[in-house]
């Protein structure tokens, strides 16, 4: 079975463990999963909550560093970035990439706290408009990479004569896929339905976290059918899994350290990930990660972005290829 499978870099690692991972090593480690036998980079996103190197900045160093993998985000937050630069500054970078970008977006989320200025607020975004700003962004950023003149008039954007000439590297444009993660919270079918309608009509994939083979299946499921309900070929539509691991025979120190990296990592105080969702991830040996991604492979999921919870992001990676990888070459 092989599967698409890439590793993100984890951004955030060098702000919360300065001592264990740097700059520099993000990228040597993306020249490394560029010389192995993996199909992709990737790299999350947050303003200032979850404090990281900026996504754009750190995909372009990597994109000058490699020729061969594909590069994407596990998910631009993208309600919080002006619409019309999120496009002119992704197509450069699928310009300078020579087209391997993949461009995942997602609404955010955020808990307000009093005397505390949200990302939200900080970036000027309408907090409970964000899934029809996404929507509205999708569209625009299209428009743009279409090189068309163009007016918009939505709820969120007006836009009167706007006129790019920076056309992408792909044609007709870089895949764009939304991440959500209908599984969490008890979402009513209106909800999912709206989020399922969001991707079958706008994007190239979905792409979920947190999720059990049984919690996957049944959105994408509905995904599926709803783009046959809007006469789309499912088919055109990927599934992707953004996974969280921490790989050790020891079972214990991997649940002991990947429960420490995720407290540090969200600011929480989690006694064990087993009481929480995250536990729904691998923390134990390289078979129970291959289990776990064969099940959500019978599930319909298609492509990995590989995340390790851990200091030691270079020794998770030699672990993962040597002893998960070649399972799905």
């Amino acid at each position: 079975m092989r599967l698409h499978i890439g590793i993100n870099v984890n951004t955030r690692i060098p702000v919360i463990y300065p001592g264990h991972y740097t700059e520099a090593e993000i990228l040597d480690l993306a020249d490394e999963i560029e010389e192995r036998d993996y199909d992709s980079i990737w790299v999350g996103d947050s303003m200032y909550q979850k404090s990281r190197l900026e996504a754009l900045v750190v995909l372009g160093a990597i994109a000058a560093r490699t020729k061969r993998v594909q590069l994407g985000t596990a998910a631009i937050v993208a309600p919080l970035r002006n619409t019309i630069w999120l496009a002119l500054s992704w197509a450069t970078l699928d310009r300078i990439s020579q087209g391997r970008t993949i461009l995942g977006v997602c609404v955010g989320d955020e808990r307000p706290q009093f005397g505390v200025t949200g990302e939200f607020e900080a970036a000027g975004a309408n907090f409970r408009k964000r899934g029809k700003t996404i929507r509205e962004q999708v569209e625009i950023i299209r428009k743009v990479w279409s090189t068309e003149t163009f007016d918009y008039d939505g709820e969120i954007h007006r836009l009167k004569s706007v006129s790019c000439e920076l056309e992408t590297a792909q044609k007709p444009a870089p895949p764009i896929w939304i991440s959500s993660n209908p599984h969490v919270g008890n979402l009513s079918e209106k909800i999912l339905d709206t989020m399922a309608r969001r991707i079958a009509v706008h994007a190239d994939g979905w792409m979920t976290c947190s999720a059990s083979p049984e919690e996957f299946a049944p959105f994408w499921e509905r995904v599926q059918s709803t783009a046959k309900e809007v006469g789309r070929e499912s088919a055109s539509i990927e599934s992707a899994y953004h996974l969280l691991c921490n790989i050790d025979n020891d079972r214990g120190k991997a649940m002991t350290e990947g429960t420490e990296v995720v407290n540090k990592y969200y600011h929480a105080n989690y006694k064990s990930l087993d009481d929480v969702r995250w536990g729904v991830d691998t923390y134990g040996t390289a078979e129970d990660c291959i289990r776990q991604i064969r099940g959500l492979a019978n599930a319909g999921c298609q492509n990995f972005a590989v995340r390790f919870a851990a200091k030691n992001q270079r020794e998770q990676l030699r672990r993962f290829t040597e002893d998960v990888l070649p399972a799905f070459r």
